[in-house]
C-alpha cells in the first residue's frame, strides 16, 4: 500500500514541475514579446464581431512588425460603460493607453481631461488628404485630440424587386411610388435618422455664436414633415427603429434609411432582394446625413506616448483602412486609389452622405439636444400642432445653456451646514431624552435589554448604514449648492433651488416643470397605491377560503410579478403597449383598439404605466393581507354570521379591523415605494408624451444625464424629494401609532 502512494506522489509531483515549466514558457514568450526593454501599449475598444476580430488582428500583425520593442494589448469593454471606465479611470492615472470612440464623445474627455493631444507623427497622412470635416471633428480650439480610422453615415436601402436599377434620385418621385404599402420608412422619432431631411431644409444644430439652435429658421420646418407624410399614409402611424426595420424586411416598405451597421434579411429568406443607393435629392440638393467618426485617442494616463502613437498611425494607416474597407465595408477616412475600394457601393454611398452632411458637433451641449428633438418629432407623428412642443423644446435648451450663477463663496455654506447639522443633531438627543423617564430608560430605549454590550453587536450595522446611506444622502444634499462645468464643481449657493421653486410664471405648470411632475408624481403615488390595496385585498379574500383548490399554487403563481425584477416587467408591458404588434390592441381589436397609439396622450400613457405598475405591487398587498386573515379567529366571524350580519357587514366590521394594522404600514411603505419607481415610469412611456408623464424621480435622471448634465439641479431635485417624503413620513407616523 505504501508503495502505491509513494508512485501516486511522485506521479503528482512530476505532474506539477511539467505545469511549472510550461507555466514559465508562456510567462517567458509574454516577457520577450513585451520584454526586452520593450513597451506594452493597452488597447480598449468596444468592438464586437467581424470588427473585433479584425482589430485583434491587426494588433497582431502590429506586434510581429515591433517584436522585443512594443507590445499592444486590446481589450474589450463593454459599450454600455466604457465612457463612464475612461472617466473615472483614466484621471486616477491607470486605465488604457489608447482607446478606440466615436468622435461624439470627445467634449466629455476634454471637459474630465482624459485626453493627450496626438501631433502629426501620429497621422499617417497629411491632414489635407482626410475627408473633410474628420479632423475637425476630432478637435477643440485648433488642437486634435485623435486620429480617424473610417466614419459611419445614413444611406438608403431599396427593395431591387420594385427598384430593379435602382430608386429614383429625387425624393419626391420616390415618395410617389406606392406599389409597397409606404414608398419610404425610417425610424421618424429620432432626430439622428431624421437629420438628411432637416439639414437638407437648411437647418443648422448651432448658429453663429455657438448656441444651439435646432428649433430656429429654416431647418424648423422639417420637423413638419413626418406629420404631413403621415397623414398622407406615406409614413406608418407609429414607427420606430424596430418597427420600419421589420416593415422593410417584410415587403411593406420599398425603401429604408438606415445606416452601415445594418445587414438587410428579407422575410423570404432572399439575400440578394436588398441594395443600397445614396439618400436622395430634395429641391435639387442632394441629401446628407449627421455623420460618426470612429477615431483613435492617447490617454493622457499613458506613460508611453511616443509608443502608442506609433499605434495609433499603423491602425490608422492606409492598409488598415483598406482592410476594413474590403472585409466589413467601412470607408477609409481619406482618398485611396484602391479599385476594390473605390467600386464599393456602400463606401462610395457614405462618402456621399458625409460630404452633403455634416460630422455630428461633438460639443458637451450636444447631448442636450437629442430628447427635446425627439420630442417635437413624435408630436409631429401624433398630428399635433408644434408650437408648444417646440415651445417647451426650446425652453429645453434655453435651460441648458443658462449661465450658471455665482453662489458666493463656499466656505459660509459650509458653516451653515455644520450649524445645522449641530442643531439637528441637539433637537434629536432633546427629543430622545423627553420621550423617556430617565437617563436610564434612555439607555434601555436606545440599547435594548442588553445595555452597553450590545454596542459592539451594533458598530458593523452602524457603519454600513453611515457609509451606504448617510454619506452618500450628505453629498448628493452638499451637491444641490453646487453645479457641474466645464469638469469642475461650482458653488451657485441655493440657485438651484430658487430655479426648481421659482421659475418663470409661463413654465412654471408646464411639463418638464418641478409643479408639473409633483402633481403627477402625487395622481401617481395616489392612483397606484389605491388599486394596490383593492385588487390584493380581493385576491386574498378570494384565496382565503379552505375550499378554493390549489390555493397554495395561485399563492406562489400570483406572487411571482413581485418577485421578478421590475424592469423586466417594464419591458415585457412596454412590448405589450406596442401600436401594431403589442398584445394589448390585439386583446382589444374588436373594440376598435388596433394600431391604438397608447403613449400618444397622457391619459393613456399614465393608465400604461398605472396598469404596468398594479401588476407589479398588488401582490404585496395581496401577502400582507393573506398573513393578516390569518390572525382573525374563526370564532369571530362565525359570531357575526349567527347576527345576521351580511358579508359587506362582516367585511367592514369585523374582518377590517384586523386587517387593519397590518395595511396602514404596507400602505406607506408602499405609497414610498410608488413615489420614487423609476424604472416603470422610464421604461414604459419614456416620459411621453413631450415628458409629461415623467415623476420627480424621472425627472431629476433627465436634468442630470439628458439635459446637459445639470448635476447639481438633480441634486436640488433629489433633496426637495426627500423633504417631500420626510414630511410625508412624519405626517402618517401618527397615523400608524394609532393603528
Amino acid at each position: 500500500m505504501s508503495q502505491r502512494v509513494s508512485v501516486r506522489l511522485r506521479r503528482v509531483v512530476v505532474a506539477l514541475l511539467v505545469a511549472a515549466l510550461i507555466a514559465l514558457l508562456v510567462l517567458a514568450r509574454q516577457g520577450g514579446e513585451a520584454g526586452g526593454g520593450g513597451v506594452r501599449i493597452v488597447v480598449w475598444h468596444s468592438q464586437r464581431g467581424a470588427e473585433k476580430e479584425l482589430l485583434e488582428s491587426l494588433l497582431r500583425r502590429f506586434n510581429e512588425q515591433h517584436r522585443g520593442s512594443i507590445y499592444a494589448e486590446p481589450l474589450a469593454v463593454p459599450e454600455s460603460s466604457f465612457k463612464d471606465k475612461v472617466l473615472r479611470t483614466v484621471p486616477r492615472g491607470a486605465g488604457p493607453d489608447v482607446f478606440l470612440r466615436p468622435h461624439n464623445e470627445l467634449g466629455e474627455f476634454l471637459r474630465d481631461e482624459v485626453l493627450r493631444p496626438v501631433d502629426s507623427h501620429a497621422f499617417p497622412k497629411t491632414r489635407a488628404s482626410y475627408h473633410p470635416g474628420l479632423i475637425d471633428g476630432v478637435s477643440s480650439e485648433g488642437t486634435v485630440y485623435g486620429v480617424p480610422l473610417t466614419f459611419k453615415a445614413l444611406v438608403l436601402f431599396y427593395d431591387k424587386e420594385l427598384y430593379p436599377s435602382g430608386p429614383p434620385a429625387d425624393l419626391d418621385e420616390l415618395l410617389r411610388n406606392r406599389e409597397r404599402k409606404y414608398p419610404l420608412v425610417y425610424d421618424a422619432t429620432s432626430f439622428f435618422f431624421h437629420a438628411p431631411f432637416f439639414l437638407a431644409s437648411g437647418g443648422r444644430i448651432f448658429d453663429e455664436q455657438g448656441k444651439l439652435a435646432p428649433f430656429e429658421g429654416a431647418g424648423l420646418a422639417s420637423f413638419e414633415e413626418p406629420k404631413a407624410w403621415r397623414a398622407a399614409g406615406i409614413l406608418p402611424p407609429d414607427v420606430s427603429y424596430n418597427d420600419a426595420v421589420r416593415l422593410f424586411e417584410d415587403g411593406s416598405a420599398g425603401s429604408l434609411i438606415n445606416g452601415p451597421w445594418y445587414s438587410p434579411k428579407a422575410a423570404d429568406g432572399r439575400a440578394d432582394r436588398f441594395a443600397i443607393a445614396p439618400l436622395p435629392v430634395r429641391n435639387g440638393k442632394p441629401m446628407g446625413s449627421l455623420v460618426t467618426v470612429e477615431a483613435a485617442f492617447i490617454s493622457k494616463s499613458t506613460t508611453q506616448p511616443a509608443a502608442a502613437e506609433e499605434l495609433v498611425r499603423f491602425l490608422a494607416g492606409e492598409d488598415a483602412a483598406l482592410l476594413r474597407a474590403s472585409k466589413l465595408g467601412l470607408p477609409p477616412p481619406f482618398a485611396v486609389s484602391d479599385p476594390e475600394v473605390k467600386a464599393n457601393v456602400s463606401i462610395a454611398v457614405q462618402t456621399q452622405s458625409l460630404v452633403n452632411g455634416q460630422v455630428t458637433p461633438a460639443s458637451t451641449l450636444m447631448a442636450a439636444v437629442w430628447r427635446p428633438a425627439d420630442d417635437v418629432l413624435k408630436a409631429s407623428m401624433r398630428g399635433e400642432e408644434l408650437s408648444e412642443s417646440v415651445a417647451v423644446a426650446r425652453a429645453t435648451l434655453l435651460e441648458v445653456q443658462r449661465p450658471r450663477p455665482s453662489g458666493g463663496k463656499p466656505v459660509f455654506f459650509g458653516v451653515a451646514l455644520t450649524a445645522l447639522l449641530g442643531l439637528a443633531t441637539m433637537m434629536l438627543v432633546r427629543r430622545v431624552r423627553l420621550d423617556v423617564a430617565s437617563p436610564d430608560a434612555a439607555r434601555s430605549k436606545l440599547l435594548g435589554n442588553y445595555g452597553a454590550g450590545a454596542v459592539p453587536f451594533l458598530l458593523p450595522g452602524l457603519i454600513s448604514t453611515a457609509l451606504l446611506v448617510l454619506v452618500p444622502a450628505l453629498v448628493a444634499a452638499g451637491m444641490s449648492f453646487f453645479e457641474y462645468h466645464e469638469g469642475s464643481f461650482e458653488y451657485v449657493g441655493l440657485a438651484n433651488f430658487h430655479d426648481i421653486l421659482l421659475p418663470s410664471l409661463d413654465r412654471a405648470f408646464a411639463s418638464r416643470s418641478f409643479y408639473f411632475a409633483l402633481a403627477v408624481t402625487i395622481l401617481w403615488t395616489l392612483v397606484n397605491v389605491f388599486c394596490h390595496l383593492t385588487l390584493g385585498v380581493l385576491v386574498a379574500l378570494c384565496l382565503r377560503p379552505a375550499w378554493v383548490k390549489l390555493r397554495g399554487f395561485f399563492r406562489v403563481l400570483l406572487v411571482l410579478p413581485w418577485a421578478i425584477p421590475n424592469y423586466i416587467t417594464a419591458l415585457m408591458w412596454k412590448g405589450m403597449f406596442h401600436a401594431q404588434v403589442g398584445a394589448i390592441n390585439a386583446l382589444l381589436a374588436p373594440f376598435g383598439f388596433e394600431g391604438f397609439q397608447w403613449f400618444n396622450t397622457f391619459y393613456t400613457a399614465f393608465l400604461a404605466n398605472v396598469l404596468t405598475n398594479t401588476w407589479l405591487g398588488f401582490p404585496f398587498m395581496m401577502i400582507v393581507t393573506l398573513g393578516a386573515l390569518t390572525s382573525i379567529p374563526k370564532e369571530v366571524e362565525e359570531a357575526a354570521e349567527l347576527d345576521g350580519a351580511s358579508k359587506f357587514q362582516r367585511f367592514t366590521l369585523v374582518l377590517f379591523p384586523y386587517l387593519r394594522p397590518a395595511l396602514v404600514p404596507s400602505i406607506i411603505l408602499g405609497s414610498v415605494w410608488t413615489f420614487n419607481m423609476f424604472n416603470v415610469v422610464y421604461l414604459v412611456s419614456g416620459g411621453e408624451p413631450a415628458s409629461e408623464t415623467d415623476i420627480l424621480i424621472s425627472e431629476a435622471y433627465r436634468w442630470a444625464f439628458e439635459r446637459g448634465q445639470r448635476f447639481g439641479y438633480a441634486a436640488a431635485y433629489s433633496v426637495l424629494i426627500f423633504a417631500f417624503l420626510l414630511l410625508y413620513g412624519r405626517l402618517t407616523e401618527r397615523v400608524s401609532k394609532s393603528t
